[in-house]
């Protein structure tokens, strides 16, 4: 496909060194390398082109990684925010009941209270 004629053509440009190289290699090991075999200066220009694209293709892939690591973790707190959700719509049933609850004991209470009052009134 395309990578393998990219190199082909690479190739017939007789590089001193592969473009994996020239994408590893540190930038002061790359200049001496280019440098001690006295290459033209298109050379280097290609040299630098070749180095510029692998580091953005590298970087590139990082982060794309880094965006799918990213998105699971969302997915994973997006579960974990529903569970919550149901548990506190759950605990929420609960505490209105036992306050219905509560209430019309209250109620109950009162009436009973105040018609005892009523009867010692009387």
């Amino acid at each position: 496909g395309r990578a393998r004629g990219g190199r082909e053509r690479l190739r017939a440009l007789a590089l001193p060194l592969s473009p994996e190289a020239i994408v590893a290699l540190p930038a002061e090991q790359l200049r001496a390398a280019l440098g001690s075999a006295g290459t033209p200066r298109w050379q280097l220009a290609l040299a630098r082109d070749i180095r510029r694209r692998g580091r953005n293709k590298e970087a590139a892939r990082r982060c794309r990684r880094r965006r799918l690591e990213a998105l699971a973790g969302l997915r994973a707190e997006l579960g974990r925010l529903g569970r919550e959700r149901e548990r506190l719509l759950r605990a929420r049933g609960l505490a209105e009941r036992a306050l219905g609850t509560l209430r019309g004991e209250l109620e109950r209470v009162t009436r009973l209270v105040l018609g005892d009052i009523g009867d010692t009134a009387g």
